[in-house]
């Protein structure tokens, strides 16, 4: 999400030109009225929020597995369980079945609708800076709504997020729970004679709530803002700084294939500019999950051992070291790396469906 945070919407906006000069030039193909991006008030919302929550379902269903793989990764000591990401799915799978590297995902269902208030409140908070505060920048525009709209998801993301994480590890919680005095929720889960009768979810939120009442769904919430806010300003920021390079090959290119420069932004050949965007979010995935990785372990470890700020920094150090930078990291990137490029395909694809009749003829492929 890292991921699951990325599920967001992309900066629009439509871009009007002026003529190159009297005579008619090659790049007079190109359309010159066209729609770049895609902002709300081109939608039709009715037909956009359907498609978006299936596309956003299918990516989150493809990748729930590299969510289960890190997060045992980055619980347990050292390397007591697992030697690495292919060491994890191969055990996981040969010990647990297929079916462990699902445990949790229902319980994160939630985090959809975290999404779209995310993306709600990412995209007005925008409007609010580009339209009150006359900042222009929008890698800093797109960086700074980024970092607000996220405290906003995470009232959603952490208590699913704590359900589902102590569901990850119930098989063998002295393994990743950090020790057997940090195990109440999985020795409650033990003690009460509901298995059978309920499903795990239902007495991980029973156990959650026996042990530390209703805080218990928000312990690191502090620690959860602390990683979204730095991971979606790295993201965004990452995200349009890729674009700019890929915009100034496509105007090389233009100018190779046309014979002329362009003058404008309009005129630049902007065929297929969806696979660009999707790389640009696959490398600010990737920069985001390199840079907030120690963050990371904070809140996991802080969510599912159950122990204090420092505590939990004084143990990372002391067991971790170094590690710290690099543990779970690998499966972190490739999930950051491929739904940010998914979600970045399908998010746009799904706007240029939505579009509103009248815009139709102006969007770019």
């Amino acid at each position: 999400m890292v991921s699951s945070e990325m599920d967001t919407a992309i900066e629009a906006r439509s871009i009007a030109t002026s003529p190159l000069s009297s005579k008619v030039s090659p790049l007079s193909q190109i359309q010159k009225d066209k729609l770049l991006v895609i902002q709300w008030e081109h939608l039709n919302l009715y037909k956009f929020y359907p498609m978006a929550l299936c596309s956003s379902w299918t990516i989150r269903c493809m990748l729930y597995p590299m969510s289960v793989v890190k997060s045992r990764l980055q619980l347990q000591r050292q390397n007591n369980v697992y030697n690495g990401m292919r060491d994890a799915f191969v055990k996981i799978i040969r010990h647990e079945g297929i079916g462990a590297l699902y445990k949790g995902f229902w319980m994160t269902l939630p985090q959809l609708s975290a999404s779209f208030l995310y993306s709600s409140a990412y995209e007005r908070v925008r409007d609010l800076l580009q339209t009150h505060l006359h900042i222009t920048n929008h890698s800093i525009v797109s960086a700074l709504a980024g970092g607000i709209a996220s405290p906003c998801a995470q009232l959603i993301f952490v208590p699913t997020d704590i359900v589902a994480q102590h569901m990850m590890v119930h098989n063998n919680p002295e393994a990743f729970g950090g020790g057997k005095k940090n195990i109440p929720v999985a020795d409650a889960i033990r003690k009460d004679g509901l298995e059978g009768k309920r499903t795990l979810g239902l007495r991980v939120i029973r156990a959650v709530y026996k042990v530390d009442g209703i805080s218990g769904f928000y312990r690191g919430f502090l620690s959860a803002i602390m990683l979204y806010i730095p991971s979606t300003m790295v993201f965004w920021s990452t995200y349009y700084n890729s674009l700019a390079v890929f915009r100034m090959i496509r105007e090389k290119v233009t100018e190779l294939e046309y014979g002329v420069k362009p003058t404008s932004p309009a005129e630049v050949d902007d065929r297929n500019l969806f696979l660009d965007q999707a790389v640009s979010g696959s490398i600010g995935g990737v920069a985001s999950a390199m840079v907030t990785n120690p963050l990371e372990m904070l809140r996991i470890r802080l969510q599912v051992h159950r122990t204090t700020y420092r505590e939990t920094i004084v143990r990372l150090w002391k067991y971790e070291k170094s590690q710290v930078f690099t543990k779970g990291l690998a499966p972190r990137m490739v999930n950051n790396a491929l739904y940010s490029s998914l979600v970045m395909l399908a998010y746009e694809s799904v706007k240029r469906f939505s579009v509103l009749p009248e815009f139709k003829n102006k969007i770019v492929w």
